[in-house]
């Protein structure tokens, strides 16, 4: 007999298997593990088969969750967009017991997802980004990096995680080109700006160390897990820049620069995806952002209304002149 605990550990060993990254894992786990405690204290417990699974549980666990309080403001509920999350882990758990363990649970389009709107991607403009490297504070020791991270950051369109992941042996000073490794473990191609390739040659030539990575902390000492005993101990050596490291600059920056409170590093790949949808076309976006539809490129690259209008006067204009 399959457990509801080992459905739940077969799955996530399946993801493993399947190359999805550590994160996403990470986040499947979370959500799973608020399902099976649910589950547990609503007739079907962690130990119990799998089979214990009904359409009613389901039923009664997202009813729970459209209830559930935001962690710091207990008057709001979760959005929808979180609760499709936590609904979209349930439902692949339920497709891998029912297509590759037989398991008699219920279908996966038993798990409702919610109707979300359409969000609006925020981006990064060049004008925007010309404030931002102004904010800088000049003549410190960490503004050539700070300088490199921001232009690499417009140039490349990486995800933020991408970027703290980047190495130098990915990256052509000569011709522009950078590997980046993506989701999936995925390598696509994209290009420095001539501003980003001389900013990141400023800045790599003051580096005396021999860390691979392009773009290092200034903190050289950090607490690391040890393997044999299991304790976090603190070790010397030259460690890559941590996301929260970058989210925390970009967002000083920011306020610095009277720029939005909700700017994040992600505005940097909308900007970028934006600029060369407008200029070479969506599938030159698609292929740069490293998507698999252009249904998903589509959505970073939505034109404003001042582009629109820009577009209805310049028909308008042609209809007259015809």
């Amino acid at each position: 007999m399959l457990t509801v605990a080992g459905l739940v550990a077969d799955y996530l060993q399946y993801l493993v298997l399947a190359g999805r990254s550590g994160r996403t894992i990470g986040n499947y786990r979370q959500y799973l593990s608020n399902f099976t405690g649910f589950a547990d204290r609503n007739g079907a417990p962690a130990s119990g088969s799998a089979n214990n699974i009904t359409r009613d549980l389901i039923a009664a666990y997202q009813v729970a969750l459209s209830r559930r309080a935001q962690p710091h403001d207990p008057d709001a509920r979760i959005s929808l967009a979180t609760r499709n999350l936590y609904a979209v882990a349930l439902r692949g758990l339920l497709r891998h017991g029912v297509t590759r363990l037989k398991l008699d649970v219920p279908a996966p389009d038993t798990v409702v997802l919610a109707k979300v709107g359409e969000k609006t991607m925020r981006r990064m403009e060049v004008e925007d980004f010309a404030r931002l490297l102004e904010a800088l504070s000049k003549g410190t020791p960490q503004e050539l990096r700070d300088r490199a991270l921001l232009e690499v950051l417009f140039a490349t369109g990486c995800r933020l995680s991408e970027l703290c992941g980047l190495t130098r042996r990915r990256v052509n000073l000569k011709t522009r080109e950078v590997e980046v490794l993506g989701k999936g473990k995925k390598v696509r191609g994209t290009f420095l700006t001539q501003r980003a390739a001389d900013a990141l040659a400023a800045y790599l030539a003051t580096r005396k160390d021999s860390s691979p990575f392009v773009f290092v902390s200034r903190q050289t000492v950090r607490h690391v897990l040890d393997l044999k005993t299991g304790v976090r101990e603190p070790r010397k050596g030259v460690y890559p820049l941590a996301p929260r490291t970058v989210q925390a600059l970009v967002e000083h920056l920011g306020m610095r620069a009277g720029l939005p409170d909700d700017l994040s590093p992600h505005w940097f790949r909308h900007g970028r995806l934006t600029i060369i949808a407008r200029h070479a076309g969506l599938l030159a976006a698609q292929e740069l952002a490293g998507h698999a539809s252009p249904n998903t490129t589509r959505r970073y690259t939505r034109i404003t209304s001042a582009e629109l209008k820009g577009h209805f006067d310049e028909a308008e204009r042609k209809e007259r002149a015809d």
